[in-house]
């Protein structure tokens, strides 16, 4: 017995050594692989500095060192995958206020506004005092389009750290835009001391594109010749940078114009990423017809490719060339944008009168987008810029039954049925968007009203507009749809009761007016009741509404 327990031991013994030395293996692999991910990143090598990171990541995925690193590397690709990377940090620390304050500004890149909002809510009081974080809640406070809010972060961001170029060129552009003379000069004076002295390439050349922006809207020519100039100096300079000296050239007349545009159409050409920007700054110039014989004249196999098929798709749009379009994009595919094509496809045989034909197309669009959201959204936007009502209502239905969390399309949607006076759509969009949040109220009013309306009483609307009220009497809205509930139920006294509540300001709405005159002219107060429901007859109303008010006012 007693050899038999020393064995186990001895067992016991073998194993955690070897588990021990399994783990110090693994934390060396590590180390090894994040050792040489950084010597990757000193020459910049981030090629092979990702595969580094990654095999440190595959050895232990909660490495934060490895996964910020990566995500430097996907924001500075443009990929969306780096706002996942930052995420994890942050999840992996989240006291960590330099993170945090990353995962903020990679969201404001990415125009994912609540992640922003998340980032820096969780960041401490303390925190909040520092350069880092008001940098970057001035960026936000400017997409929320809070100047005043935005003025004061980066002042005092600049104040707490007079080194960074950055919140003080932020600054700048606020005062750029504003009427203060004084304040424009300051910041004219702060671009050209960081365009000739800050030692970051990226920083100057941030306020050298300001500098000239400032120019042109200034009509000073000169000045945005000199910097457009300087601006494109380095060996690296960025293809939009280039594009801004191209547009100051064409807006001085200068002769150096043309040899410049056919040097950026030639860079163009064997780039798919700057192919795009060229196509798009002949278009938005109204040059569709230099920019189509452009692309007609790359390569065959790059004309049918993307991104170039796109944009020649998009010149025939413009230019009416429908026939035209048809039979090149029929023949084309497109890849991961096939939604796209067959949706031009359908616009091109529409527009020469090819309905059913057209129909087809479009239902392959719907259907090659494959229930994608992005997709989804792309198509409501083509639909709608062509006034296709028809077509961006099925989208926006599909995205609202099968993606609650995209609120801007039931939003749109319902802003769309309103305009057209589709009530009944309308309440049965309200049933779906409270059948998902009970907890709202304006949701659960609108369906109540809209039910009244259609005397819809299997949905209860007299009980969900009693509800609504008493859980926030003070809302006007809520109190005009218990109001009208009670008006329908023949206690009339009570409603004009609830309606002489309603602050004076909010019946000017003309839906209000009308629901308050329809009360007035069954409480037996004739004439002004007719003030209300002729004052309401003037603005935009459901149907129903406008019969009903028309009703009354005519004593019917």
């Amino acid at each position: 017995m007693r050899k038999t327990i020393i064995i186990l031991i001895c067992c016991t013994i073998v194993l955690l050594l070897g588990y021990s030395g399994y783990r110090a293996y693994e934390l060396w692999k590590q180390n090894h692989w994040m050792t040489l991910a950084k010597k990757y990143e000193a020459v910049g090598d981030s090629q092979n500095e990702i595969l580094c990171l990654e095999q440190a990541v595959h050895y232990n995925p909660r490495n934060a060192d490895a996964c910020r690193m990566l995500a430097n590397l996907a924001e500075a690709a443009g990929s969306k995958t780096a706002l996942v990377l930052r995420k994890k940090v942050v999840e992996l620390d989240p006291g960590s206020l330099d993170d945090r304050v990353a995962l903020a500004h990679t969201a404001l890149i990415f125009q994912d506004e609540a992640t922003v909002a998340s980032a820096l809510d969780g960041v401490d009081a303390a925190g909040k005092k520092t350069a880092a974080y008001l940098n970057v809640a001035g960026e936000y406070a400017m997409t929320l389009n809070h100047v005043d809010e935005a003025r004061a972060d980066f002042a005092e961001s600049a104040r707490l750290d007079p080194s960074n170029p950055a919140p003080q060129i932020s600054l700048s552009v606020i005062q750029l835009h504003g009427t203060n003379a004084l304040d424009m000069a300051e910041a004219r004076i702060t671009l050209q001391r960081v365009a000739m002295n800050t030692a970051s390439p990226a920083m100057r050349a941030q306020a050298q594109r300001e500098l000239i922006l400032d120019a042109l809207r200034s009509r000073d020519y000169n000045t945005a010749l000199e910097y457009s100039g300087d601006l494109i100096q380095p060996a690296n300079a960025l293809f939009p940078d280039k594009l801004l000296r191209l547009e100051v050239l064409r807006l001085v007349k200068s002769s150096q114009y043309r040899p410049y545009l056919a040097a950026c159409k030639n860079e163009a050409v064997t780039d798919p990423g700057k192919l795009p920007q060229m196509a798009l700054w002949l278009m938005q110039r109204n040059y569709t017809e230099q920019a189509l014989d452009w692309l007609q004249g790359l390569p065959s196999q790059t004309q049918a490719n993307l991104p170039a098929a796109l944009f020649i798709a998009q010149c025939q749009m413009v230019l009416k060339e429908w026939s035209t379009l048809q039979n090149t994009a029929s023949k084309q595919n497109w890849g991961d944008q096939e939604f796209t094509r067959h949706a031009y496809v359908a616009r091109a045989m529409r527009e020469q009168g090819l309905r059913e034909p057209s129909k087809g197309e479009w239902d392959l669009a719907v259907s090659t987008a494959n229930n994608q959201p992005d997709k989804l959204t792309s198509l409501f936007r083509l639909a709608a810029g062509w006034n296709w009502s028809d077509e961006a209502q099925q989208i926006l239905w599909t995205i609202v039954n099968n993606y609650p969390q995209a609120q801007w399309a039931s939003q749109e949607l319902s802003a769309i049925l309103y305009e057209n006076g589709s009530t009944r759509p309308l309440m049965q969009l309200f049933s779906v968007q409270s059948s998902r949040n009970p907890d709202d109220l304006t949701v659960k009013n609108n369906l109540a009203l809209t039910a009244m309306l259609l005397k819809a009483q299997e949905l209860n609307p007299y009980d969900i507009s009693l509800q609504v009220y008493q859980k926030d009497p003070t809302n006007s809205y809520y109190a005009c749809t218990y109001a009208f509930a009670l008006y329908l139920q023949g206690k009339n006294s009570q409603a004009l009761q609830i309606m002489q509540h309603i602050d004076p300001q909010a019946l000017k709405d003309n839906s209000t007016d009308g629901y308050y005159g329809l009360i007035l002219k069954a409480a037996g107060d004739k004439a002004q009741a007719n003030t209300y429901l002729q004052r309401s007859l003037q603005g935009q109303l459901l149907p129903e509404e406008r019969a009903l008010f028309q009703q009354a006012e005519s004593g019917l």
